[in-house]
């Protein structure tokens, strides 16, 4: 128990829990002998204090906080060490947990979860537009303070899917109950709908009380996830409406192509989903308002429920004095006869034309949104259905459907490009002759690395294809007028613009990580982390062992046109290297180079002692050791292991 005890300048106040990662203590903090301020602060346990996945992680948690500052997720406040153990100060939620609520309470009200749900979706679309999925959203990491804002917590384990994940190939982390059905499967691209999946899962169980699924093992559990279909919360809660229903099977599908498109639509269908309960409220007190002669024809007598509604909505009835009848031609509404008449057509004409308009365009965004919401595998066909009876108007959403229509045919046609190169096939009938001459030696040229040559040729595929006629864009003959001159603009874009901004990416992130020193725990064998060690190798000065990686990145994505940016690159880079004529020997010289370099990497950390201000140098030697030690895990020859041993003590005995 550390109460009581100094951390900094943190004083600890009291324990609030504890779980596998480590504890989370309430402290103050008093800045400058003013007064204190709340804050919580997160202790790895000691027993993880030599796991390297679980101080990677713990690392990753502070990494991510740093880039996250949004009002509806913890504050990160510091990072440091106690007595050698991490540890992160971040801003203290006075309240308690979405767990201990819905414990306390069994369920709650749907308007309340609404609530929470808007908060919690604005919170997830900040984190996704930094490219970080949670991975572990449930109620016990929804914090809600005094004032009803609720704060997300625990990044734990959430994915940067801009630079790398914390697991293995295949493997399953999170909590069973609340994990999406491509988590299940241990899917090594989780994105951020399987954050919206767990949504889902987290809306249900706080409407209802009650989980969707409950099985008797983690796979148990995950069977339910991956092909069950949940009981509808509204089976369990009869007065949920219907549209709050629908939106929570709507995040349970198990197609993550099926589900919204992204937590901000998600906030926005919740704020509609209140504005027709309103409305539809407003619609029920203005009937038991409404006078009998002005109920529609043939409706039925009110009756004693009638008038106790009528009185509950207008809050009472008040009674009235009795007046004489005044002659016909006098009373007021008569006179207001001509004058109601009037008003009522240019009430009908203007709301006519605003109606038509509403729902004019209400109609093309809704027919957008199911060409959007449809499986990848036919969205081309949707697009094209929408065109047809869309394409004329001038709106949004037509263009949306454009871009959408043309970038399903140019993965189709650049598939049948690659394939039809691969096996060395002349052209048929659906490509132009020239064009797809051009084509096939711009892929050469791709494939031998010469991506200037590429360019130049993709540059005159698109010279020779004609602009699309908006008009006819979706018949067969206009796609295939039209394709060649799409799949060379992508593919410009690829080679011009998306791989240099993916090498710089990832030179930034090598940066950071040294400037940092905090290192990234990459998936083996995704494309971005094997480019990101091939640089380093570069950077090493292990040219065979870099271009070895490079070449696994080439072979990894070349079959799949939406990597085609990584096999660029890696095609690029094993150009400008050269292949070793001697394996056996480059073997050796890899290996000795390896130990020239430890042992000047010792010899400068023994000059170093006793100078003044050695940090920078000692941080150049811990980097270049830590490099050892990653890029160099792979190696199964017993030569390399007291190599690595070396390193790794040169690297704890190099303190900061």
């Amino acid at each position: 128990m550390l109460v009581g005890e100094t951390i900094g300048p943190f004083t600890v106040e009291k324990e609030l829990g504890s779980g596998a990662m480590g504890t989370v203590y309430k402290a103050a903090y008093a800045k400058d002998g003013g007064a204190t301020t709340p804050v919580a602060i997160k202790i790895v346990s000691m027993g993880l204090l030599g796991n390297e996945g679980a101080m990677a992680r713990f690392d990753r948690e502070a990494a991510i906080l740093k880039q996250l500052k949004h009002p509806h997720i913890v504050r990160l406040l510091a990072v440091g060490k106690y007595r050698k153990t991490p540890f992160i100060a971040m801003e203290y939620v006075d309240g308690e947990s979405l767990d201990k609520v819905l414990a306390r309470r069994q369920s709650l009200a749907w308007e309340d979860v609404v609530q929470y749900g808007k908060q919690l979706c604005d919170a997830l679309q900040h984190a996704h537009d930094k490219g970080i999925v949670h991975r572990d959203l449930k109620p016990s990491n929804l914090m809600v303070n005094r004032q009803g804002v609720l704060k997300l917590t625990d990044f734990g384990i959430a994915k940067d899917t801009d630079v790398t994940a914390l697991t293995g190939a295949n493997s399953t982390i999170g909590t069973a109950a609340y994990m999406s059905p491509e988590q299940c499967r241990g899917d090594k691209t989780l994105g951020p709908k399987s954050d919206l999946y767990s949504l889902g899962i987290c809306l249900y169980e706080l409407v209802t009380g009650k989980k969707p699924f409950v099985g008797e093992s983690t796979i148990d559990m995950f069977m339910k996830h991956v092909g069950e279909t949940p009981v509808r919360p509204r089976k369990l809660v009869p007065d949920l409406p219907i549209w709050f229903d629908n939106l929570i099977m709507f995040l349970l599908e198990k197609d993550k192509a099926n589900r919204p498109l992204d937590a901000a639509t998600v906030g926005r269908m919740l704020a509609e989903i209140e504005e027709k309960v309103q409305a539809q409220q407003s619609v029920g007190a203005e009937v038991a308002n409404a006078r009998r002669v002005d109920r529609p024809v043939g409706s039925a007598p009110v009756d004693a429920a009638d008038k106790d509604a009528a009185k509950s909505l207008r809050g009472g009835e008040r009674k009235k004095k009795k007046k004489k009848p005044r002659p016909l031609g006098q009373r007021p509404w008569v006179k207001a006869v001509p004058v109601a008449l009037g008003l009522l057509a240019v009430v009908a004409v203007g709301g006519y034309l605003l109606v038509g308009n509403v729902f004019r365009t209400e109609s093309v965004e809704a027919a957008f949104a199911k060409v959007e919401a449809t499986a990848p595998d036919g969205r081309r066909d949707a697009a094209k259905a929408f065109l047809d009876a869309h394409g004329g108007k001038t709106d949004p959403a037509v263009e949306k459907a454009r871009g959408l229509f043309i970038a399903d045919n140019v993965t189709v046609a650049e598939t049948a490009l690659m394939r039809r190169h691969a096996a060395k096939m002349t052209n048929t009938e659906s490509f132009d002759a020239d064009g797809y001459a051009l084509a096939m030696q711009a892929i050469d040229a791709e494939a031998a690395g010469e991506l200037k040559r590429a360019a130049d040729l993709w540059a005159k595929v698109k010279e020779k294809a004609p602009p699309p006629d908006p008009a006819k864009l979706t018949t067969e003959e206009e796609v295939n007028r039209c394709r060649l001159g799409w799949v060379a603009d992508k593919r410009l874009t690829d080679i011009q613009t998306l791989a240099p901004a993916a090498v710089k990416k990832l030179r930034e992130e090598i940066e950071t990580e040294r400037r940092n020193e905090v290192p990234r725990a990459g998936e083996t064998g995704k494309p971005d982390d094997l480019a990101f060690a091939a640089l380093k190798l570069e950077d090493f000065g292990a040219k065979s062992k870099a271009r070895a990686k490079w070449e696994q990145l080439v072979k990894l994505t070349a079959a799949d046109p939406g990597q085609r940016v990584w096999t660029l690159i890696g095609a690029e880079r094993v150009g400008r290297s050269s292949e070793p004529k001697d394996k056996e020997q480059d073997a050796k010289d890899r290996l000795a180079g390896l130990a020239a370099k430890l042992d000047e990497l010792e010899a400068r950390a023994k000059a170093l002692e006793g100078t003044e201000n050695p940090g920078p140098a000692k941080r150049v030697i811990r980097n270049a050791c830590r490099d050892i030690v990653t890029l160099y895990a792979d190696e199964s020859a017993e030569a390399y292991k007291p190599l690595l041993a070396r390193a790794a003590k040169l690297l704890e005995s190099t303190p900061k």
